[in-house]
């Protein structure tokens, strides 16, 4: 049971459940439910999003918000005095300073002077966002300003953006084929040899003639032999494939 349901004259207790005391009761009961009707108004911090936008504005007057733009939507002003309790706990950090731009922006990084190479105690803004208008440039400067601690210098703010574009692939197959001729190298190497042997025969027949007439004639034949060598080799070469 919620308190808008909860009555005290029907929950009377047996002793002091008398006419009398059932109506007083009945007046306490109107007068606690417009009590808490009235809560509606008094609780604004967590209805902040439920808020009208002249209520929202109201609030950051009295929250004391840095930077506040009239001109910027409800849902960013409303944001904006959510959190300038919080912000006020951590002002002139990075992180306020990287926040409030991320709220009022969308997105933004903060980079320190030791980060990116720049001159001590300066610092620099890059958000992602299309290129703004002049309007626009310094109304980010004044919430830098408004959050940052006094020493720091803002160096520069730098604009990221992204262009979308269709990327196309295309391939041809390509084959390639590729032959090695070498001379051949012979595997297995056997060596034949032959030998021939020739000869031939040679007959020789010699006269001889004197003045006188020989008696007891005899012919005298002298048979001669000769012959040649000659040798030959044979190689068998085959080509194998590797």
């Amino acid at each position: 049971m919620n308190r808008q349901d909860y009555c005290i004259a029907d929950r009377l207790p047996e002793s002091l459940n008398r006419d009398n005391l059932r109506e007083v009761a009945q007046v306490v009961d109107d007068k606690l439910h417009e009590l808490d009707a009235l809560n509606e108004l008094i609780c604004l911090y967590p209805r902040i999003d439920e808020l009208s936008s002249e209520l929202v504005d109201a609030l950051a007057i009295h929250f004391h918000v840095d930077f506040y733009d009239h001109n910027l939507s409800l849902d960013k002003r409303r944001a904006l005095v959510k959190n300038s309790i919080r912000w006020h706990m951590k002002k002139g950090t990075k992180a306020a300073v990287q926040e409030l731009v991320q709220t009022v922006f969308e997105s933004g990084i903060v980079s320190e002077w030791f980060e990116y190479g720049g001159n001590p105690y300066c610092f620099k803004v890059t958000t992602v966002d299309t290129m703004p208008s002049e309007s626009e440039i310094n109304r980010l400067i004044q919430a830098i300003n408004s959050v940052k601690n006094v020493r720091s210098h803002l160096d520069e703010i730098g604009f990221i953006r992204y262009l979308n574009t269709d990327l196309c692939v295309g391939g041809v197959p390509n084959l390639h084929k590729r032959i090695t001729v070498s001379p051949a190298k012979p595997t297995n190497q056997t060596e034949n040899g032959m030998y021939y042997i020739g000869g031939a025969i040679s007959q020789h027949i010699r006269y001889e003639v004197s003045l006188e007439p020989p008696t007891n004639q005899e012919v005298q034949k002298i048979v001669y032999f000769g012959g040649g060598f000659t040798r030959h080799k044979k190689f068998t070469v085959q080509e194998t494939e590797e």
